[in-house]
Formats: C-alpha cells, structure tokens, sequence
C-alpha cells in the first residue's frame, strides 16, 4: 500500500513539476519558435498566455514519469506508455501553439 502511494507521489510530482517548469519557459519557447518561424510566411498565435507551455510542459513530464512507472512493471510498459504519451504531445503540438499567415 505505501509503495502505491510513493508512486503516485513521484508520478504527480513529476507532472506538476513538468508543468511548472512549461510555465516558466512560456516566453522562452514562444521567442524560439517566432525567430524560427521569422523566415517563413507564418507567426504563432496563443489565447491565453501561459497555457501553451504549460500543457507542453504537463506532457511532456508526464510521458517521462509514465515511463518511470512503467519500469516497474516492465520495459515494454514504460516505452510502450511514453511512446504512447510523445504522441499526444506531437499530435497536439499544431494545436497548443496555433499558427497562422501574417
């Protein structure tokens, strides 16, 4: 039961620190991808500031702490439930920070 509980811990404190840590980086990561989109006929446009690498951040964090706790069961489950996590992230990346022509 208390080993249970320490992996929830762990699982949770990895995501929320992941989310703050995206909270953080949101001027950072947004000044990135403007200067790499600079070139290009496209700018990034956010609704709500801090939202964007926030959840970037949660998703992130949240595949490495899956990973962990996968490990517990077995490698297949931790690369199997990380894979599984990136993919949302990637997925959603064209949603979280919208684009549009300038």
């Amino acid at each position: 039961m208390w080993g249970l509980i320490g992996f929830g811990i762990i699982d949770n404190g990895v995501l929320i620190g992941g989310a703050i840590v995206g909270f953080s980086l949101e001027d950072i990561i947004n000044n990135l991808l403007e200067k790499l989109l600079s070139k290009t006929a496209y700018e990034i446009k956010t609704r709500v500031r801090g939202l964007s690498s926030t959840l970037l951040g949660a998703g992130i964090s949240n595949a490495i702490s899956d990973f962990m706790g996968g490990w517990c069961v077995g490698w297949q489950m931790a690369l199997g439930t990380s894979f599984g996590c990136m993919l949302v992230v990637i997925i959603c990346l064209p949603i979280i920070f919208k684009l549009r022509r300038k």
